[in-house]
């Protein structure tokens, strides 16, 4: 018996299976019920109503069709293998392994061209592998939707195909040679896959497993079947919330019904008939073929089903069709909606598919709710809120009542996490609790991914960054016992020793000093003597690794030489047979197993074993290069996804396909994009279904649309979308989805003329709400639509800004001052007040490891060796450069050779001018000078460097900075004041010539006059940010105090402008006199003196 229940309500259909089972029960109580689902989310909810509603749940089997048939085939061909021959993944490889021999032929001559002029042999290899799949995939679809087809290429029938597809095209523009080509290699190519596996197998098995064959085969078994495999039938088969069959599945199930019963359980959004409604763009172009007035046009459309229903149900509309088609015994469970909210008016207009329902409330009714937003994150945090809103609104409503989906949970997962978590375990009324399921474990198992890394490690060059990311893996810190104090120590060590990418592996015409081996070599040969001990054997040690770290080292060691061995050996194919035991042992030899992480492990070495067990039954026998084994793993991995529990009472999120149709009172969708929404499907060009669509015909878009309705129909109060609708960079707007702009126009044909001219505008500018850029936007908090609970982030609009500090910090009176910190605040006071003041630092060490080889030097390492340089004589600087090259700081090969003749050149002059200097002993001066202030005596303490006889000569090897210039006018004022019969000067470099700061002689009391104003603004910023010009001084001094805006502006942009961006950004009013004024007091008597000989 084939019943058909309808109902568009899901929830009366699961009443209806429940009540089956209670007046029909099994003979048999021990005969576990068969339920055939599409999704585990529909199984989970399935399975509780069930529990609900009889009291209990339990021996029943919760299978997908396609699996469900397989084993009935199965039982009664027991012949036939577990998994089928003509299996979509096995027939990629044996394409894989017949096509080459094909391509000579000039029907492959397309596919030729596309294999041909690849780089090299493992981009032509994996070609072949995506080309075969495509192939594969292909040929999969015709047995399910054209299996005649392949019946007439095997008899060599192709002649037929053609006329077929010739009829259909007739009034499209194609060109037939085209498709007449496709047809020619693709039946030859199906002819050479069939003899293959013809020969593989016994003719029994073949015409069993093909499944243009199966089913005829299958309906004559079932036509004469004996007693005992009678028995061996299911005896109620139940088929429950699935929206397509393809049409041989649905002949298979109509043709059991002969044998046991058959319910088919299907959510119909309405309750008239409207398997033959046809979209409204048919119509126009029959109206133009016909030339029908606009008038009869309209009044035609009109009278069709409803807008809504013909635009996005043609997949359940082709359902319907089919079903219709085998007349089964049809019972109607449907249920009237209310119309008291638009929600429901939309679903009223669905339900009795016509179009003539009146709106005239958008405002107070938040039964539909669309929010465009510009981001991931803004459209999560909007989500929140919005949803506490519910929750105050309708104190009924709980978590689990709410459902939010995306086509992309991976993309909002992060998002989730951080804005749904954000409360967690703080007792805050904000907190609710959610689930976050179906997550690819590619994207949140670090085992996982850390794989997948190591499978593409051939092309990414064995980056010291890449490694260490490795070594954050719990499960691979575990396998060589590293704590997390050992890998910074090992990040440190990593940088110093020169290491940044690349192996002798995989350069071995080059030698790379900033490769793993010679950084590895530096390290362990560390362990036993220091650099100054010099080169042994092509490679300099590594101090920090001295003594007591040699056993970290040797751990580091051995995990860098496994790698390297399977570097090594994803460097060329292998044999199916070597990569299968490579992997087990790659698996074995890196991640320690514990009971947290054996899950991922065992999916690993499944994974492994499944692939290995498909490619050998298909006879592949090529080695194979990684890049193919990369793209297996990363299919196969990808496909298994986080299985959290459902209606858990927590909010659910998921992608769209597991929770469809399932009722809640709120229904959520996220990321509603034009481009994301429907999905895009990229139809192969040589598909010939393509030419001559018929019902039943799977589309990836047709089966959005309908998802996009069930989620409508499925939403009891509140039907939510957001979606990307406004730019980030320059608040563009952006378009929705087309399905959620053929929802707003929907709407707005359905708003009454009168609330129209009240409104002046259209039901998107209502309905659609703008939400602002940030979180603490004023708007989250006045828009009468919007509900923000985030109080932390309001703002009080009627206050002004507070300054940095509007009162000078109290603090207790200093009487010694230490002449490096009064260096520090005349270079950068704003710096120094945060630092040594407030104690607040906004540098940030950078531990980041270049990726890159070095070719050309940066101006930091220029500046590094140049000053060391400075002290090699020309005698020794081979000796140098052989060094410095072994730590991996100089460019390899010939790029060695001109970096060292630059440096040599930028040094020389320098060098001949501080010779005398070089090669003497300096002094240093010790100052202990009392400085009155204000009647105040303070201690000026310190060391001044440098002193040779009665001069104090200081040099740097780059070009002269204004900090430079401070520093050596503080010492110049110091000598003046109380050693005036001494001097300083001050070279730098200028290209490859020698600069010479020096400054006029001062009297003792115009010298002691400039240092008393430093040291009295020094003791005032001990409470107080002076704001002064310390760069780009000269220039700003020529302009004046009208130049102090831009001034300010270049420091903010300096490496440390972070510190005056702070205050700036807290200062309501600047006074540029005062900034000048300062300024000039501070250096126009420096820049006076200034004498500068280059």
């Amino acid at each position: 018996m084939f019943t058909l229940y309808q109902s568009n309500q899901i929830s009366s259909l699961a009443e209806m299976l429940v009540k089956v089972q209670q007046v029909n029960p099994l003979e048999d109580p021990f005969e576990p019920e068969t339920v055939l689902i599409q999704s585990q989310g529909m199984a989970q909810w399935l399975q509780m109503q069930i529990a609900e509603l009889n009291g209990i749940m339990g021996n029943c089997n919760f299978l997908y069709p396609t699996t469900f048939l397989w084993q009935q085939y199965r039982v009664l061909f027991p012949e036939l293998p577990k998994e089928n021959i003509f299996e979509r993944n096995s027939m990629t490889w044996r394409i894989m392994r017949l096509l080459p021999d094909c391509l000579n032929q000039d029907e492959f001559k397309p596919l030729q061209r596309y294999l041909v002029n690849q780089p090299n042999e493992e981009q032509y290899q994996l070609k072949l592998y995506q080309l075969s799949a495509k192939i594969a995939e292909l040929f999969d679809q015709y047995l399910v939707y054209r299996p005649h087809w392949l019946v007439h290429w095997e008899e060599g029938n192709l002649q037929a195909v053609e006329n077929e597809l010739k009829i259909a095209i007739s009034a499209k523009n194609v060109d037939l040679n085209l498709i007449s080509n496709d047809i020619k290699w693709q039946s030859y190519l199906w002819q050479q896959i069939v003899q293959d596996l013809q020969e593989g197998a016994d003719d029994r098995v073949f015409t069993t497993s093909h499944r243009a064959y199966l089913q005829q085969n299958y309906f004559e078994k079932l036509d004469n079947l004996t007693e005992a495999e009678k028995a061996k039938l299911p005896k109620r088969i139940f088929i429950f919330g699935i929206s397509a069959f393809s049409p041989l599945q649905l002949a298979v199930f109509k043709k059991l019904s002969e044998h046991c019963d058959i319910h088919i359980f299907f959510f119909n959004p309405s309750e008239k008939y409207w398997g033959d409604s046809v979209e409204d763009k048919v119509w126009q172009k029959l109206a133009l073929t016909h030339k029908i007035s606009p008038e009869d046009l309209e009044n035609l459309l009109a009278e069709q089903s409803n807008k809504l229903l013909t635009l996005w149900g043609k997949q359940g509309r082709d359902f319907l069709a089919q079903l219709m088609e085998f007349e089964p015994n049809t019972i109607d469970v449907f249920i009237e909606p209310e119309e008291d909210s638009n929600l429901n008016k939309l679903k009223k207009q669905i339900f009795s598919s016509v179009n003539n329902a009146t709106i005239d409330d958008l405002t107070d009714d938040h039964s539909l709710q669309i929010h465009a937003c510009h981001s991931p994150m803004r459209e999560v945090e909007v989500l929140h809120n919005q949803l506490l809103n519910l929750f105050e609104k309708d104190k009924t409503l709980l978590p689990k009542d709410i459902i939010v989906m995306s086509p992309d949970i991976n993309k909002y997962a992060p998002y989730i996490d951080a804005v749904f978590s954000r409360y967690t375990g703080s007792r805050d009324p904000r907190y609710i609790p959610f689930s976050l399921s179906d997550q690819a474990f590619t994207k949140i198992d670090p085992i996982i991914n850390s794989f997948l890394q190591l499978l593409a490690m051939k092309e990414n060059q064995f980056n010291a960054e890449d490694l260490f990311d490795l070594l954050e893996v719990g499960a691979i810190q575990a396998r060589f016992s590293f704590s997390a104090e050992d890998i910074h120590t090992l990040r440190v060590w990593a940088k110093n020793a020169g290491v940044r990418s690349g192996t002798d592996i995989q350069q071995p015409h080059w030698q790379n000093y900033n490769s793993w081996e010679n950084g590895l070599n530096r390290l362990l040969l560390g362990s036993s003597m220091k650099e100054a001990h010099g080169i042994w054997e092509n490679t300099l040690a590594f101090s920090d690794s001295y003594g007591l770290n040699a056993e970290l080292v040797g751990r580091l060691a051995s995990f860098i030489s496994a790698l390297l061995e399977w570097v090594k050996l994803i460097q060329s194919p292998q044999s199916l047979e070597q990569w299968h035991l490579a992997i087990k042992m790659l698996i074995t030899d890196l991640y320690q197993e514990n009971a947290e992480n054996a899950a991922s492990i065992l999916l690993l070495n499944t994974v492994n074993d499944d692939i290995f067990a498909l490619i050998s039954t298909t006879h592949f026998a090529e080695d194979l290069h990684i890049e193919i084994l990369a793209l297996l793993f990363n299919q196969q991995l990808n496909q298994h996804t986080q299985q959290l529990n459902f209606l858990v009472g927590r909010v659910n999120f998921a992608t769209l396909l597991p929770m469809r149709a399932i009722p809640f009172k709120v229904v959520c969708l996220l990321g509603m994009n034009e481009a994301d929404f429907p999905r895009q499907q990229q139809i192969n060009s040589f598909d010939l279904m393509q030419y001559a669509p018929q019902k039943g015909d799977r589309a990836k878009r047709d089966d959005d649309r309908y998802l996009f309705l069930e989620a409508l129909l499925s939403a009891q109060n509140v039907f939510y979308i957001s979606y990307i609708g406004q730019s980030q960079k320059d608040g563009k707007e952006m378009l929705p989805s087309i399905l959620v702009s053929q929802l707003l126009d929907t709407v707005n044909d359905y708003l009454t003329p009168e609330f129209k001219a009240q409104l002046g505008m259209e039901a998107e500018k209502i309905l659609v709400r703008k939400q602002p850029l940030t979180v603490f936007s004023k708007k989250n908090f006045t828009h009468p639509r919007d509900y923000a609970y985030n109080a932390e982030w309001i703002i009080n609009s009627n206050s002004s800004v507070q300054d940095f500090l509007s009162e000078p910090l109290n603090v207790e009176a200093v009487t010694d001052i230490e002449l490096e910190n009064l260096i520090r605040f005349v270079q950068n006071p704003i710096k120094f007040f945060f630092v040594n003041v407030l104690g607040i630092s906004f540098n940030t060490y950078d531990d980041t490891i270049d990726e890159s080889e070095i070719f050309a030097m940066s101006g930091l390492d220029n500046y590094a060796i140049l000053n060391e340089l400075l002290n090699v004589s020309p005698e020794q600087q081979e000796q140098f450069f052989e060094q410095e090259l072994l730590k991996g700081n100089l460019p390899a090969s010939n790029f060695a050779t001109t970096a060292k003749r630059d440096l040599i050149g930028k040094i020389s002059d320098m060098r001949a001018t501080l010779a005398d200097y070089l090669a003497k002993d300096s002094a240093i001066l010790t100052l202990h000078q009392s400085i009155v202030i204000d009647e105040k005596a303070s201690q000026l303490n310190g060391n001044m460097p440098n002193l040779y006889g009665n001069e104090m000569v200081l040099w740097r090897v780059g070009g002269l900075r204004d900090k430079d210039k401070i520093e050596i006018w503080i010492y110049h004022l110091l000598l003046c004041t109380y050693f005036p019969q001494k001097s300083v000067k001050f070279y730098y470099r200028e290209g490859e010539q020698t600069g010479q700061l020096s400054f006029e002689k001062l009297s003792s009391e115009e010298a002691l006059a400039q240092l008393t104003v430093y040291v009295k603004d020094y003791l005032t910023g001990l409470s107080q940010a002076q704001i002064v010009v310390y760069q780009g001084i000269e220039e700003y001094l020529k302009k004046g105090s009208e130049n102090s805006e831009q001034a300010l502006s270049n420091l903010v942009e300096d490496r440390d402008g972070s510190y005056l961006n702070r205050i700036l950004s807290q200062t309501t009013t600047l006074n540029s006199e005062e900034i000048y004024q300062r300024t000039v007091n501070w250096f126009g008597l420096m820049n006076e003196k200034t004498e500068r000989n280059n």
